[in-house]
């Protein structure tokens, strides 16, 4: 193995950030402006009853994929 790339990143490791650091992040986060919209295909997909109807859809189609696979052994 070699550790001389293990000792080139090791005194990087154990830098100090400076005091400041998570309250410049979490400024630079409030200043970014939220987005306006979530999309035009997200927002069909918020509704509960379309959530489940897309899992039973999803559901049907990958049972029937299951029988067709098991139907391919009894067909004569």
């Amino acid at each position: 193995m070699n550790d001389e790339f293990d000792n080139l990143w090791m005194p990087r490791a154990h830098a100090e950030a400076p005091a400041d650091f998570a309250d410049r992040v979490m400024d630079a986060v409030r200043r970014e402006p939220l987005p306006s919209s979530k999309g035009t295909r997200v927002l069909p997909m918020s509704s509960p009853t379309v959530r489940v109807a897309a899992c039973v859809l999803a559901c049907v189609a990958c049972l029937y994929r299951m029988a067709a696979v098991v139907a391919v052994f009894f067909v004569s």
